[in-house]
């Protein structure tokens, strides 16, 4: 057979796409009897049919005699496709070097570069590729440079490189207008990129109902392999039709309930996809529709018990509800699948917290800081436990833990309160300093002013404390809590009429604020404004109808206006909520003593005040205590003695 026919043979069969016979043809034609470019054919053939080795030794041994540019790419593109990015990047070198003309060296440098993560060559060499491409093939090297400058964070640059990707529709392809959308979003440019996205998922939509789902028209507008077109449209079916994109966009922009559409459009698609059951529970929780959530996402994790996210989005949905409870049995079916997951037990702990189980979440964060002792998460939510058990030195032993793998302004932040509730003022400074030391800005926020009120106010230095207070009140004029602590620091400092004008402005911010009510209604107390006060006494006795201290001063009060039955009243409020409180029991006694002129009651209420306000004194030391009283006279504490030896004997009550 002659050599003509062969080569022949071989050609036509390589035209036709026939790899393994043209490739059995090349062989009897012989590598010997082909040009060097031939050979180069040859050696894509025998990649394309598994004999990468051959294919390989075949080009290094042709470019140990000829210096061929193309046989450099080439073999460039088989170490790439190993994974020898360094080997294929010095054959590309020389390829470059040898003729620096044709695109298709400069666009795989590129690549090359691009996967091993150098995205400034990368950049150079996609803009060298698109200088040797005319304008109309350049679509596809402006949205691989696209790709790459979003990876580096520069968005204005992605921008313009998709845009020019997409300027002619005829060439361009669904995720053009995908990844043009994702560079608008990062330059806050929503509506442009929600406009631009909804662009691409009508071309996706088309194409998708074409009998090949628009792979010849990817392969068409592209040139890319076969094995670059399936990842394209691996791509756009994982995202929906870039309708999950979509929803993800409409989400961030507030516009909840066409996010959800979105979803349900997609469904129509691929109805069973856990990633659209996931997000279609997720948003119908954000819009309050519990129930319908919490069914998506039972069904979801029935469906796929194996599947993480499902149980974590159940649980915070019932977190949200409130039912702490039924979050914990959630969590804890999650835990018994995953085992080692730290951020299920790290969630379950936080659970058991919101369900006040503290003890059982004390005893899965030990789990999280004996295997995970480095995470600085870990301490702090051992700290937060603490607080919430009033234990706060443990909670100052938690925080210091974490400050040794984070040293962070937040931490210190958060052990100064620790040592403020511990009363340790000056330590709880000294983290304040520590935290201003790594972040200067938060001098300038109120948070931290109100910290250093606080503190102040603790050591008794009303004046610093008050100075820290209205620097709070100038960074933040419309939060009530930092009227209502600079008018405590004024009042404590005997400064009344300053403090009523602080709780007034608090009070027009927050109308309902109880704390705020009480406190004005005290200070018109102490300023002889008994009118003034019993309307504020009398809205928070309503507001905390089960807050003796509210009761009480309302005594207070109609005891002064002379509203002596109603001061009695409000008394005898006091210890059917606290029997204990023994000042109630004197104040009582004291009307009827002067104004009731009952004294068989007044000696029982003197009674029951030796009783609660002698606490573990002596039997002599209580009636000393009776013999200091003053007010009444010595027949009255006389009957009082005689009522608590009748009533309790000789024995210590309380003992």
């Amino acid at each position: 057979m002659s050599g003509r026919f062969t080569r022949w043979m071989a050609k036509w069969l390589l035209k036709r796409q026939q790899w393994r016979h043209s490739l059995r043809w090349h062989q009897r034609w012989g590598i010997d009897r082909m040009t060097p470019e031939k050979q180069v054919g040859y050696a894509e053939l025998l990649y394309d049919n598994g004999q990468a080795d051959e294919a390989i030794k075949l080009l290094s041994k042709l470019l140990s005699r000829t210096p061929l540019p193309q046989a450099y790419e080439c073999r460039a593109h088989m170490y790439n496709e190993q994974g020898k990015e360094e080997e294929a990047i010095a054959d590309l070198d020389e390829a470059i070097r040898l003729d620096p003309g044709p695109y298709l060296y400069w666009y795989s440098r590129a690549i090359a570069h691009h996967d091993r993560g150098e995205y400034r060559l990368a950049v150079r060499d996609f803009q060298e590729a698109l200088k040797r491409k005319a304008d109309s093939e350049k679509a596809s090297t402006f949205y691989e440079l696209g790709n790459v400058y979003m990876k580096m964070g520069l968005f204005h640059e992605a921008e313009y490189s998709y845009r020019q990707a997409a300027a002619n529709p005829d060439k361009a392809i669904p995720h053009y207008y995908y990844r043009l959308a994702q560079s608008l979003e990062k330059l806050n440019r929503s509506d442009e990129a929600l406009k631009t996205l909804q662009e691409g998922i009508k071309l996706q939509e088309r194409w998708f109902n074409s009998s090949d789902r628009g792979a010849g028209m990817l392969k068409e507008r592209t040139n890319y392999s076969e094995a670059a077109v399936d990842s394209l449209m691996k791509g756009a079916q994982e995202e929906c039709g870039f309708r999950l994109y979509e929803s993800r966009l409409l989400e961030n922009m507030g516009d909840l309930e066409q996010a959800l559409v979105s979803i349900q459009k997609a469904q129509q698609c691929d109805a069973a996809s856990a990633e659209l059951l996931l997000r279609k529970g997720m948003l119908l929780r954000q819009l309050d529709r519990y129930e319908e959530s919490r069914t998506i996402l039972k069904d979801l994790i029935e469906k796929n018990p194996l599947w993480l996210h499902g149980y974590m989005e159940l649980s915070t949905t019932y977190r949200l509800q409130g039912k702490h409870n039924e979050a914990v049995a959630t969590l804890q079916i999650a835990k018994q699948h995953f085992p080692d997951n730290m951020v299920v037990r790290y969630w379950l702990a936080d659970a058991y917290r919101e369900a006040d189980r503290l003890q059982e979440a004390l005893e899965e964060n030990k789990v999280l800081t004996d295997r995970e002792p480095d995470d600085p998460l870990n301490w702090k939510q051992r700290a937060e436990l603490a607080i919430d058990m009033d234990r706060y030195n443990e909670a100052d032993e938690a925080y210091t833990e974490a400050l040794k793998f984070e040293a962070s302004a937040d931490y210190y932040m958060r052990r100064s309160f620790v040592r403020f509730m511990a009363d340790r003022y000056e330590e709880a400074m000294m983290d304040i300093q520590a935290a201003v030391k790594l972040d200067e800005s938060l001098m300038s926020q109120s948070k931290t002013a109100y910290a250093l009120g606080e503190l102040y106010a603790g050591m008794e230095n009303w004046e610093l404390a008050e100075t820290e207070f209205s620097r709070a009140i100038a960074l933040e004029p419309d939060n009530p809590q930092m009227y209502d602590r600079r008018a405590r620091c004024r009042f404590a400092a005997g400064r009344l009429q300053e403090a009523l004008d602080d709780c007034n402005r608090a009070l027009l911010l927050d109308g309902t604020n109880a704390r705020l009510i009480w406190l004005r209604g005290f200070i018109h107390y102490r300023l002889d404004e008994y009118n003034a006060a019993l309307m504020d006494s009398l809205t928070y006795a309503r507001m905390l109808p089960e807050d003796p201290q509210g009761h009480y001063n309302l005594g207070l009060v109609y005891k002064q206006l002379d509203r002596y039955d109603d001061a009695i009243a409000s008394y005898s409020k006091v210890l059917e909520l606290n029997p204990f409180e023994a000042q109630a029991y004197l104040e009582r006694a004291s009307i009827m003593y002067h104004h009731a002129f009952d004294r068989s009651r007044a000696a029982h209420d003197l009674a029951q005040w030796l009783l609660y306000a002698g606490g573990e004194k002596q039997e002599g030391d209580r009636f000393a205590l009776l013999n200091e009283l003053r007010g009444f006279d010595d027949e009255m504490r006389e009957r009082a003695k005689e009522q608590f030896i009748n009533s309790y004997g000789t024995m210590r009550y309380l003992s």
